[in-house]
C-alpha cells in the first residue's frame, strides 16, 4: 500500500511560524532562566523550544528545516550531557555534595548580575531536550517522505 504525504502549504501559517518562533524561543529563556527560583527551567525551555520547532517543520518542510537546524541532533544531546555531568561533578572536587548549587554575585558598576550553577545544569538539560525532540522530528519526517 502506497502512502501519499500531504505537505500543509499554507500562507498563514509559514506567516504565523515567522512569529511565532522567535517568541518561542523568547519565551524558553525566559522559563529557563526563572527556573533556579521557581517552576520552570531546562526541561520546560527545551520543550518549548521543540515546539516551536515542530511548528516550523510543519510550516516549511523538512528542508527548510535543515537549514534552520544543521547540526545532528547527537549532537544538543551529547553536548548537553557533558554540560550536564560538568555542573554535577565539579561540585566532588571541592569536597561538596553531588549536584551541588554555587551561585555568585557579580558587580557590573550600578547593576548586579546573581549566577548560580543550576542555571548552568537546566542549560544542560535544556540541549537535551532540545537534542530529543529533533531526533524525533527528523525521524519523524524521514518516516513520512
Amino acid at each position: 500500500m502506497e502512502r501519499k504525504l500531504v505537505r500543509i502549504d499554507s500562507l498563514i501559517l509559514r506567516t504565523a511560524v515567522r512569529l511565532i518562533l522567535p517568541l518561542t524561543v523568547l519565551l524558553a529563556v525566559y522559563a529557563a532562566l526563572k527556573g533556579h527560583n521557581a517552576p520552570g527551567g531546562g526541561f520546560i525551555a527545551g520543550l518549548i523550544i521543540a515546539v516551536g520547532l515542530c511548528t516550523y517543520r510543519m510550516a516549511f518542510g523538512q528542508q527548510s528545516f535543515y537549514r534552520l537546524v544543521p547540526f545532528h541532533p547527537r549532537l544538543f544531546v551529547i553536548t548537553g550531557l557533558a554540560v550536564a555531568v560538568v555542573v554535577a561533578i565539579v561540585p566532588l572536587l571541592f569536597g561538596k555534595p553531588l549536584l551541588r548549587s554555587t551561585s555568585t554575585t557579580l558587580h557590573l558598576g550600578q547593576a548586579e548580575l546573581h549566577l548560580v550553577s543550576a542555571t548552568l545544569f537546566d542549560l544542560g538539560v535544556l540541549l537535551v531536550v532540545v537534542g530529543v525532540a529533533l531526533g524525533m522530528i527528523t525521524r519523524l519526517g524521514e518516516e513520512l517522505g
